[in-house]
């Protein structure tokens, strides 16, 4: 089972990736200028693929680069608010139930269309060696729990997995259950050190 459930990632991530890199066009240089001469972000740091997997692929790719000039704590969700749902929808149906309640995904929707940032909560633990803090607040809140860790996202966690299983298996689901869906990559190659700046070693060197 859970080699199957890998092989279902690694087929969906490679779709995914088909539909979300512009289908190997080499940007213009126009476009260059214009992402130089923006004033606002270019991609936000917050939620894993939040865009890329939620806004990303076929004709819904017109508002991903919209998306991300928004302010992350300020974005106009009723710009966005349909295809986050419509696409949150789809990834709960791709193991054939329905994980997400329709009021969390409401909520979910709501919340990535209107704002992009992760909560931390600095009261919490964080355990570098051993990270389970991502999404963590925000799967918390959804199923009306109470949060354990400081939430955000550790270096050397696997944030794709969590996104994976937030997604497609609700956010009850955990990225270390024993039927939780995996993409086969475990780690980088080499994990980040434990002190600031957080730099791995570069791979081939």
């Amino acid at each position: 089972m859970r080699a199957t459930r890998r092989i279902f990632a690694l087929t969906l991530i490679s779709l995914l990736a088909a539909h979300g890199c512009g289908g190997g066009q080499e940007p213009e240089q126009a476009d260059s200028d214009l992402i130089g001469a923006h004033k606002g972000s270019v991609d936000h740091a917050a939620i894993v693929e939040g865009t890329t997997m939620m806004l990303a692929g076929g004709p819904v790719d017109s508002i991903l680069d919209p998306y991300n000039r928004e302010d992350p704590f300020a974005i106009k969700s009723s710009s966005y608010a349909p295809t986050f749902a419509k696409r949150l929808a789809a990834f709960d149906d791709y193991d054939g139930q329905t994980d997400w309640s329709d009021d969390q995904a409401a909520a979910w929707a709501s919340r990535m269309a209107s704002a992009n940032y992760l909560v931390v909560d600095t009261s919490m633990p964080c355990d570098f060696e051993n990270p389970h803090t991502y999404l963590e607040i925000e799967r918390a809140q959804l199923t009306g729990q109470k949060h354990m860790t400081c939430g955000g996202r550790m270096p050397n966690e696997d944030a794709l997995d969590v996104t994976l299983d937030f997604l497609i298996r609700g956010p009850a689901a955990s990225a270390d259950d024993s039927d939780a869906i995996h993409d086969g990559v475990d780690s980088a190659t080499h994990p980040s050190e434990d002190t600031f700046p957080y730099l791995a070693e570069l791979n081939g060197l």
